[in-house]
């Protein structure tokens, strides 16, 4: 019984070393990748709507990548990145880890979109935005006319 069970063992390691002879090649060119508490913050609690990379597809909920640094040309526009539903009721409950989250969407995923210039948020900003949660049966249209004004703003600059 012993020699069988020894038997298969080597026989599984000889299939671990075959499997690991053909993938460490492929792998071993690539590091893994860390994230950092904020990016991991914005994967768990922003990523599955947003997108992991702020590319939410065609959807109700908007894509960020390169394009949601066009809000804060105008104070409005700032003031309702914070005062959103899925940021002033986050369940991310820390205003500095909050400020930190969005200046990673601002800066890092709105990349070219977000003019040059640009304050980052602070933790009192987010905390007294979220005392002021945008109240609204229309979001897609107050949306509009946010966006619509932010790229007034940014075109004329």
């Amino acid at each position: 019984m012993i020699s069988g069970l020894c038997g298969r063992l080597v026989r599984l390691t000889g299939a671990a070393l075959m499997i690991a002879a053909l993938v460490g090649p492929v792998l071993s060119g690539r590091a893994a990748l860390a994230l950092d508490p904020v990016r991991t913050t914005y994967l768990e609690k922003c990523g599955g709507c947003h997108g992991i990379e702020g590319l939410s597809g065609q959807t109700y909920i908007p894509t960020l990548r390169d394009r949601i640094g066009t809000l804060s040309c105008t104070p409005e526009g700032r003031a309702y990145l914070l005062a959103v539903p899925g940021v002033s009721m986050s369940l991310i409950r820390d205003d500095a880890l909050m400020a930190q989250v969005m200046n990673f969407v601002l800066f890092d995923l709105g990349g070219r979109s977000t003019p040059a210039g640009t304050r980052p948020f602070t933790a009192e900003e987010v905390r007294t935005q979220r005392g002021h949660p945008l109240s609204t049966t229309d979001l897609p249209a107050v949306r509009a006319g946010v966006w619509a004004r932010a790229v007034a703003c940014a075109n004329h600059r």
